[in-house]
């Protein structure tokens, strides 16, 4: 499946099924997340989460206030992202297959 794709060449990615153990789900979102719009999305919250931060006393002691992070890739049935392909993914790509459908462009 992977011998005619050749790194830095872009793919499609959709989600068949959500897989139901954990690990799989971490594996498909840790992929969503290599998509530049959600690389840029990811960044765009981090920055405000930064700017937005509370300080209060704790203990007599700066104690930040911490937001929860935005959940931008999120592994639903029919979610589709654009990644390049690199071989260091090639395995990750093979262990969550049966759940994407992978098209090169």
């Amino acid at each position: 499946m992977f011998d005619n794709l050749k790194p830095a060449q872009p793919i499609t990615v959709t989600v068949k099924s959500v897989p139901r153990r954990e690990d799989a789900r971490q594996t498909i979102a840790r992929l969503m997340r290599l998509d530049p719009d959600v690389k840029s999305g990811l960044k765009r919250t981090q920055e405000h989460r930064r700017r937005e931060t509370v300080v209060r006393s704790r203990g007599k002691r700066p104690w930040p206030v911490r937001m929860k992070r935005t959940l931008v890739a999120r592994v639903e049935e029919g979610a589709t992202w654009s990644m390049p392909f690199f071989p260091q993914v090639q395995n990750d790509l093979a262990s969550v297959s049966e759940f994407l459908e992978i098209k090169s462009k």
